[in-house]
């Protein structure tokens, strides 16, 4: 099994992550004027592997000509104008990305028969791993002679790369990045060095260099650490006879290594890290060696990234989609907690609800977006009326719950009444319209009315005032 093959690992992850219907890379042929397929992978027995398309010919070479991605999130067209496939498919999604390194490399196409398939985070992600591809494609045209790794070595790389992959934080990956197994990479001295949100690099462990470097700080652009950090970019210095480099720091003790490379700990241009290797014979390391790094420092980059995103995408979740602040689910899931910040003995609590009447009609009156910017501004309204601290939730579709903070029912009433006679007497300027608000506010009190979230919140609803008319109240 040769190098290339791990560009076809990278496409079949790839695909695996997109849940694709087709993946299939295509690189740039050696007239620069036509895309042949170089890997692909596909649940139809219709795809022509033969296909070859030419720049600016359907939405494949225009994603070539033109090197801007194409999605179409409810592909209507007949698929065999795609020109990789011999019949129709039925495909609701299409997305097409260009491959670049320097130049255009290729195009990576995916496709699904589920409408709306890739969403921006998705694509993100998928945009990552094809530069992963670019690079990959960029070597194979550059090595006339293609190096080729032991079967044995080549499965061993990739059961690591895998283990580092599934690393589930930093002190695990350094572990995992440091204790490298000889018969994968073989080297004098080992660094792991992690950088902050400041780009300030500590190296976390190490082992052969000379024990000063534990307080060594690294800074980007400065050294060969730095310099990796700062370029994102491997470096290889295979022989250092006669010339000094400065590994981390311009204090750090004198190393006598002859041979030195640094692979940077990055995704999707967010750097992580770097991981330094040293070795004290001269050639020690070579481009194969660098490879070998770089994919393990590549993935537990991913790993990282793709835990960040399932982090972000669960905290979304928890979000309203409307106006931005925790909604119902985040109660439930985060109940336990904020019952143990806020609901203690010798504590006051006041929770606020206020339910919107007539959203509905306001909605079927005025249209969505006019909706949607009234609910925002009632959001507003709350938060800029109440005072701090407090914490503001969507708990359904036209209730809000507000816990005001070490605030006693006394001094609460008053703000209650207050906004009463804001929603119910003026109507809210939306987009040039004036929309009146038919709201109902309760209150109760920890630990009066209960001693959980539930049953304060399900109090404050029983105590929801009936609503009074308005005297300048507007008839929708």
């Amino acid at each position: 099994m040769t190098l290339p093959a791990l560009l076809n690992e990278l496409i079949e992850l790839t695909g695996n992550v997109s849940n694709a219907h087709t993946i299939a890379l295509y690189k740039v042929d050696e007239d620069g004027e036509t895309l042949v397929l170089r890997h692909h992978i596909s649940l139809s027995l219709n795809f022509n592997i033969d296909t070859k398309v030419k720049f600016g010919e359907g939405p494949i070479g225009e994603v070539a000509k033109s090197k801007q991605p194409f999605i179409a999130e409810d592909f209507e067209k007949n698929s065999t104008k795609l020109s990789i496939y011999k019949k129709n498919e039925n495909l609701k999604s299409f997305l097409a990305i260009p491959v670049i390194s320097n130049d255009l490399e290729g195009v990576l196409v995916i496709d699904s028969k589920g409408s709306y398939s890739f969403p921006a985070k998705q694509q993100k992600i998928i945009a990552g791993l094809a530069n992963q591809m670019a690079w990959q494609l960029n070597q194979e045209k550059q090595c006339s002679v293609k190096e080729s790794l032991p079967k044995p070595l080549f499965r061993d790389l990739i059961s690591y790369c895998r283990f580092i992959a599934e690393s589930q934080n930093e002190n695990i990956a350094t572990e995992r990045l440091t204790n490298v197994p000889s018969s994968i990479l073989a080297c004098d001295a080992h660094a792991v060095i992690w950088f902050d949100s400041k780009e300030i690099g500590k190296i976390s462990k190490f082992r052969g260099f000379n024990k000063d470097k534990a307080t060594i700080t690294i800074h980007l652009g400065k050294s060969l650490a730095g310099s990796c950090a700062k370029d994102q970019c491997p470096i290889l210095l295979s022989n250092t006879a006669n010339c000094r480099s400065t590994i981390f720091n311009i204090n750090e003790g004198e190393e006598l290594f002859s041979s030195l490379m640094a692979a940077p700990i990055s995704f999707n241009n967010k750097l992580y890290g770097v991981v330094v290797c040293g070795a004290k014979n001269a050639e020690a390391f070579s481009d194969l060696e660098l490879n070998y790094l770089t994919l393990m420092t590549y993935s537990a980059a991913s790993s990282f990234f793709c835990a960040e995103t399932r982090k972000q995408w669960d905290y979304n979740k928890n979000l309203d989609q409307i106006i931005g602040i925790p909604n119902h689910r985040f109660i439930v899931q985060h109940g336990n907690a904020i019952e143990k910040d806020l609901l203690v003995n010798g504590n006051s609590a006041c929770f606020l609800s206020l339910k919107v009447d007539n959203l509905l009609e306001i909605y079927t009156s005025f249209g969505i977006k006019s909706g949607d910017l009234l609910q925002r501004g009632i959001a507003a309204k709350i938060s800029s009326t109440l005072p701090s601290p407090k914490y503001i939730f969507k708990f359904s579709d036209t209730i809000y719950i507000v816990i005001l903070v070490n605030q006693e029912l006394s001094k609460v009433q008053p703000l209650k009444k207050q906004l009463e006679e804001v929603f119910n007497n003026a109507p809210f300027l939306v987009d040039g319209k004036l929309i009146q608000v038919h709201a109902k506010l309760g209150i109760s009190c920890y630990p009066a009315n209960g001693k959980t979230l539930s049953q304060l919140i399900g109090a404050s609803f029983q105590k929801n005032t009936t609503r009074f008319p308005s005297k300048k109240e507007l008839t929708l």
